[in-house]
């Protein structure tokens, strides 16, 4: 059975590390792998080496293994199968680019079968405005994303859960908002240096 927590990391230089080390302890963890995320469309299969992982999205089976995402507006998604868990931190650009996607494939190719997916605190649909032509260019690539030409918001919670559900994955979107909810860290609403922590593990 998989473990999955959306919780806050504060941090800077140092601290991050003593952060990171800090969470892993406390959840008992032998690793926790975090990513180097640059909205990218990467996935990487990991064991229980250690290493620095240029990518967007991680998948692993080995057991005590913990797999994190680091998001302040930005979707973290878990991805749950037997024997199977998977990460992926998806932003505008990396939903454009398919990232959630291509994590399920990849876990498919791996042997992974009834995948399911946990859409963690980032902004929601009526809060992400965006240049009216980014609207348009997102919008009509992918429908589910639009809300409306006045706002010129980009719902990218429902966006990926269309795409994930066509893809015959179930998904839980946890309808958290972190511009609205002050419990949470977002981007937009000033916090430079802090970000959630969408984590997963078997």
């Amino acid at each position: 059975m998989s473990r999955i927590l959306f919780t806050s990391l504060h941090g800077g230089d140092l601290k991050v590390a003593n952060a990171r080390e800090a969470l892993r302890i406390s959840l008992s963890l032998p690793v926790l792998h975090f990513m180097k995320q640059s909205h990218s469309e990467i996935v990487s299969v990991v064991d229980d080496s250690g290493g620095e992982f240029e990518c967007d999205a991680l998948i692993t089976s080995a057991k005590g293994v913990g797999l994190a995402a680091l998001a302040a507006d930005c979707m973290p998604i878990t991805f749950s199968a037997a024997g199977w868990v998977g990460v992926a931190h998806v932003g505008r650009v990396g939903f454009a680019k398919g990232i959630a996607g291509k994590t399920v494939t990849k876990m498919r190719e791996l042997g992974a079968a009834d995948i399911r997916a946990t859409i963690g605190p980032s902004i929601c649909g009526k809060c992400y405005e965006v240049a009216p032509d980014m609207y348009q260019e997102i919008g009509e690539l992918f429908p589910a994303t639009r809300t409306s030409d006045a706002l010129h918001s980009l719902d990218l919670q429902s966006g990926v859960t269309y795409e994930l559900e066509t893809m015959g994955v179930s998904v839980r979107n946890l309808n958290v908002c972190t511009l609205e909810n002050p419990h949470y860290f977002s981007f937009r609403g000033g916090d430079v240096g802090a970000r959630q922590v969408g984590l997963i593990s078997l």
